[in-house]
């Protein structure tokens, strides 16, 4: 009996460190990178409803916090500025996501600099256009989410797409952002 407790004893010992070994560690979230993909929930790790704080932990970037522009409304640069992603908070909580720069894509491949008809073949029918409120030469063509989100690409003359933004309504709706 004594035999069999000291063998028990001996194998837990021996196995216990070998199966903590097998766990993984718990891994660090990547940092946001230019294929960070742009969905109705975000940009990559930054999520909408994040504070600026939780959105650089997510991302593992800096963000730039500019000064209040109206009540309650920033404008905040997300760091490296190579992406073109900023964002607009109402009362400290992110609410649209703004890509100006080719580095990130739509779920289906679509980013800045690519042609109207390219999105129109991606999306199709689920786009619906409207005109800009700043200038006629814009088009903005509409991908509606659940829960009050919504996509944004912003067309220009040239049909080409200058600006995709994800948000929450109303804010996404808002042309010049906290103006």
């Amino acid at each position: 009996m004594k035999r069999l407790l000291a063998v028990t004893a001996l194998l837990v010992v021996a196995l216990v460190p070998a199966a903590a070994s097998a766990r993984p560690a718990a891994e660090k979230p990547e940092p946001l990178d230019g294929n960070a993909v742009i969905s109705f929930d975000g940009v990559g790790a930054i999520e909408l409803g994040m504070t600026v704080d939780q959105a650089r932990k997510a991302a593992r970037r800096g963000i730039v916090v500019r000064p209040e522009i109206t009540k309650g409304c920033r404008q905040d640069t997300v760091l490296p500025r190579r992406f073109g992603l900023s964002t607009l908070r109402f009362n400290k909580k992110i609410r649209v996501l703004y890509v100006t720069r080719t580095a990130m894509p739509t779920a289906k491949g679509i980013r800045v600099h690519d042609t109207l008809n390219r999105l129109k073949s991606k999306y199709g029918s689920k786009l619906t256009e409207r005109g800009s409120d700043v200038s006629p030469q814009t088009r903005i063509f509409e991908l509606q989410g659940k829960g009050g989100h919504e996509m944004q690409f912003s067309v220009n003359a040239e049909e080409r797409i200058f600006q995709i933004a994800t948000g929450l309504r109303p804010e996404v709706d808002f042309p010049e952002g906290c103006a």
